[in-house]
């Protein structure tokens, strides 16, 4: 029951947070199955995956195939709440075409807002420093296509992480005037990374915005490019 009272109240919330871009799914209900362990947890998502390759550990997710409904592993409620708000924001943004980067940006930032200290966003300082670091690192023009496709949410390295992390970064610059972003995010489509919403809506180029928050030079390579993914764009809400 407690459970239930949190999906309840934290689904109200995430609308009032999220107002103009979230929408209560169609169906009206919320559906949450949790799992006794990890095996039987990974053992359903599976049927929800390809056959082959590696995929990212998770702690929860929302299926958005056929009635779509979170899953996640028992735990103290204490534990599970921020997993919950994140997948209630999949949820509430499931009848908008986004793509995986926005999706995942926006649910990272709710998760962050109603619980802080359980995320660690407050980080600053030296740990800051060192986190730009790695993205200055890591992020080349194969990476950003992956990043605009969203399959860099899906991989088993430190890009899955960073992928959360840039999108978190990404979707709170654009935040900072909400009519645009809510202008954005409805017009925003995952077959060209949000590109053409941007132009439209933000009045701004997203590669040059990757560019800028990296710290290195322009190149049109880091801007999306539908032609050289090599698999069809992700939604997010993995």
């Amino acid at each position: 029951m407690a459970i239930l009272t949190h999906v309840s109240r934290s689904r109200r919330r995430v609308l009032h947070t999220l107002k103009g871009i979230a929408e209560l799914p169609s169906w009206g209900y919320d559906i949450l199955v949790i799992f006794d362990d990890q095996d039987t947890y990974y053992r359903y998502a599976s049927n929800h995956y390809p056959d082959e390759g590696e995929f990212a550990l998770s702690s929860g997710m929302y299926l958005s195939n056929g009635c779509g409904h979170f899953i996640m592993v028992k735990d103290e409620l204490l534990a599970i709440e921020p997993t919950i708000v994140h997948e209630l924001t999949h949820a509430c943004l499931s009848h908008l075409p986004i793509p995986a980067w926005l999706n995942e940006g926006l649910a990272v930032n709710t998760e962050h807002r109603f619980y802080p200290k359980a995320n660690g966003s407050h980080r600053g300082g030296h740990d800051a420093m060192r986190q730009h670091r790695r993205h200055q690192a890591f992020w080349g023009a194969p990476e950003i296509q992956q990043f605009w496709s969203g399959d860099s949410f899906t991989r088993t390295d430190e890009g899955n992480e960073l992928s959360y992390d840039l999108a978190s970064i990404l979707t709170t610059r654009f935040a900072a005037d909400w009519a645009r972003l809510t202008a954005f995010a409805n017009a925003a489509h995952l077959e060209d990374g949000g590109a053409q919403a941007a132009q439209d809506h933000l009045g701004v180029s997203l590669g040059r915005v990757v560019c800028a928050l990296l710290e290195i030079e322009y190149a049109d390579a880091f801007e999306p490019d539908p032609n050289s993914w090599l698999a069809e764009p992700q939604r997010g809400a993995f």
